[in-house]
Parts: structure tokens; C-alpha cells; sequence
């Protein structure tokens, strides 16, 4: 009677550690988290976001979205570079940009590291064309509700409370491909003082700001 008692027990501890393994077992070979999953959770996505709507906040009060106003600041951006440019050409820079010449380059370089870091930690985003670098970042924000309703946040433009002014922000997307077609802005935030080399700052901003401000434009809630 005993013996059977203990066997009894025996079977039920058996049957409750196997129990126990295989929930264990199915927990560490459960679906891995996917690009979007980790991108919504990681804080260098939420930085660069916070950096792209910087941007568009501090050059909404130019005139970017013109085309001749763009072709006349890279023009001035050359000249800049090649140290010919005049005191009236800044100011026109800063009437284009919605804010000071060296003001811009540094949001420019400031957007470009935060890219970098989004970079550096997902690789898989550099080889992505554009419409799977927009998909990839409109998931990861609608995975992220605190991070997409704060992007449709109300703002001060201008001085002027704007109801959800960021729903435009595709317009600099297409600005930063346009203004880094060429060489000059390029060489402009190309500086030794931040931690990006050579060319790839540059390519940055123009593939993965550019699927990044798209991004944000296709998952906003307004």
C-alpha cells in the first residue's frame, strides 16, 4: 500500500516538472520579435523621430517646400562650402530654412547621428529600398500608440498652436532627397566633429530620413 502510495506520488511530480519543461520549452522557442516589434520598443527609434520632428518644427517657418527656393539654397550651400558666400546670401538661407545657415547643418547633423544609431543597431535597415524602409518604420510606430499620438500632437508653429502640423512631414522627405541629390550639403555636414565618416552621414539622411519622415507622415492618426 505503501509502495504504491509512493509510486503514485512519484508519477505526479514526473507529470508536473514535464508540465513545467514544456512550458518553458515553448516559451524559449516561441515566434522571435520581429524588426518592427524591436524598433517599437528600442529608444533609438523614438530618438530619431524626436530628431526628424525637431526638424520639421525648426523649418516650418521657411519656405523649403518651394522649388526655387531650393535650387537658390543649394546654390548658397556651394558657395558657403567654397567660402564665397555674402552676408545677404545667409540671410536668405534663413529665410528659406526658417532659421540661421549653421543652425540648419547642425539639425541636419544632429538627425544624421540619431540615424546612425538606428543604424548601427538594425544594419538590415540600410539594405532596404525605400517603400520596405517605409512600411518597416510606419509598423514600427503604429506598434508604439504613445510615440504615434504624440507625433499627432498638437504644436506651436510660428507661434501658432497647429493641430497636428507633423501630417505634412512627407513634404521634407521629398526636400531632403531633393537638397541631397547633390554634393554641396553633403560636404556641408560631412565635419570631423561628429562621430560619422566620410560619405555616410549623407546617405543617412537621404535613404533612411527620408523612409523615416515618411514613415512617420503614413502612420500618423490625423
Amino acid at each position: 500500500m505503501k509502495k504504491t502510495f509512493l509510486s503514485v506520488i512519484a508519477i505526479v511530480l514526473v507529470a508536473c516538472l514535464s508540465f513545467v519543461s514544456c512550458q518553458k520549452t515553448t516559451e524559449l522557442t516561441g515566434s522571435p520579435a520581429s524588426l518592427e516589434q524591436k524598433l517599437a520598443k528600442d529608444q533609438v527609434l523614438t530618438d530619431a523621430i524626436n530628431a526628424a520632428k525637431d526638424l520639421y518644427l525648426k523649418t516650418s517657418g521657411g519656405t523649403l517646400n518651394d522649388a526655387n527656393s531650393l535650387t537658390e539654397l543649394q546654390a548658397i550651400i556651394a558657395k558657403v562650402n567654397n567660402k564665397t558666400a555674402t552676408s545677404a546670401d545667409l540671410t536668405k538661407a534663413a529665410t528659406i530654412l526658417g532659421m540661421p545657415y549653421e543652425s540648419f547643418i547642425k539639425e541636419i547633423q544632429e538627425f544624421g547621428v540619431a540615424l546612425g544609431k538606428v543604424n548601427e543597431k538594425y544594419p538590415e535597415l540600410s539594405k532596404m529600398n525605400s517603400s520596405d524602409l517605409q512600411a518597416t518604420f510606419t509598423k514600427a510606430i503604429e506598434l508604439n500608440p504613445e510615440l504615434k499620438n504624440s507625433l499627432g500632437a498638437d504644436a506651436i508653429v510660428n507661434g501658432k498652436v497647429m493641430a497636428c502640423p507633423l501630417r505634412d512631414i512627407c513634404n521634407l522627405a521629398v526636400t531632403l532627397t531633393k537638397m541631397f541629390a547633390g554634393d554641396a550639403i553633403c560636404a556641408a555636414i560631412n565635419v570631423t566633429t561628429i562621430p560619422v565618416v566620410g560619405g555616410l552621414l549623407c546617405s543617412l539622411v537621404l535613404n533612411l530620413g527620408a523612409g523615416l519622415l515618411t514613415g512617420i507622415c503614413n502612420a500618423l492618426p490625423c
